[in-house]
């Protein structure tokens, strides 16, 4: 088997990692605006870790309280994504299912989506960009099409 599609994968994948997932933007009373964003991993300005302010997820867990369902989702979609990443590493040594990847990308980018509508709700003053729920779902399914096809339309096996 061709490692080429595995590889070419993994790096959108890769990609999808690095990006901002959830973009705010917000404004002042004195009318400036403001940018901060989410990443798979961390959060704070829309430069991410090259930015002044940022906190690593792990930090952010250490320190933060997390008391609304809406908070608990972007951590959950961070650990689904990782999962997802994992998975589809092991394509590398032909051990990726690849249905599992495509379920975890999937629901990955549900996590984000509850997350944005969390928060949204919760400050409709903030205007948020579920930018991470359309790139987990765009590569799940243009990397993953024939596995969510087959995650989705299972055909049970005629008995004996």
């Amino acid at each position: 088997m061709s490692r080429r599609p595995t590889s070419q994968r993994l790096l959108a994948l890769f990609v999808v990692g690095a990006v901002p997932w959830t973009v705010i933007r917000w404004t002042n009373p004195d009318g400036t605006v403001g940018y901060d964003a989410y990443f798979s991993y961390g959060l704070g300005t829309v430069l991410g870790p090259l930015g002044r302010h940022f906190t690593f997820l792990p930090t952010y867990l250490d320190h933060a309280v997390i008391s609304a369902y809406w908070q608990q989702a972007w951590p959950t979609g961070a650990f689904l994504f990782a999962c997802a990443l994992v998975s589809a590493a092991l394509g590398v040594v032909d051990r990726e299912d690849r249905r599992v990847t495509a379920g975890l990308l999937v629901m990955a980018g549900a996590a984000e989506l509850l997350h944005v509508v969390g928060l949204s709700r919760y400050n409709p003053r903030l205007l948020v960009l579920p930018i991470g729920t359309a790139l987990l779902w765009g590569v799940a399914l243009s990397a993953y099409r024939d596995a969510l096809r087959r995650l989705l339309f299972v055909r049970p096996e005629p008995p004996n």
